[in-house]
């Protein structure tokens, strides 16, 4: 009996300090991509310098926009990418965001001339810096 409870402990220890470590790393990770195949856009960040970008995945005329949002410290920021298709723009915040701080970006399509965005992925890609 008192072998199944050891053994019982030694894997709720385990679990514990797997969880743990993969919750401190993850704290650290870049972001996942955020990509619109039929509208033609992707963003995605770099937890490095905290960097954002915008790719353009499609020659539609239409400019490729990545929509960053951070609200803890009040950044709602649009960084636009007007270069065409296969063409990618990064914006660094450096040290603007603090480390493990929450951050929000979305991939979206515009037009660059006036600023306008047209339609952006329905969900929100987000990372820790």
């Amino acid at each position: 009996m008192r072998l199944r409870h050891a053994a019982a402990a030694a894997v709720a220890a385990a679990a514990l300090i797997f969880t743990t470590a993969t919750s401190a790393s993850a704290t650290h990770a870049d972001g996942g991509s955020v990509v619109d195949p039929t509208r033609g856009a992707a963003a995605w960040f770099k937890h490095d310098g905290d960097v954002f970008w915008s790719m353009d995945t499609k020659a539609d005329g239409h400019s490729a926009v990545t929509r960053v949002y951070v609200p803890s410290v009040g950044i709602a920021d649009n960084l636009w990418n007007p270069d065409g298709n296969g063409a990618a723009r990064y914006k660094s915040y450096g040290s603007t965001i603090p480390e493990g701080t929450v951050v929000y970006y979305q991939a979206c399509i515009g037009e660059h001339g006036t600023y306008t965005i047209l339609q952006c992925t329905p969900g929100w890609g987000k990372a820790f810096a």
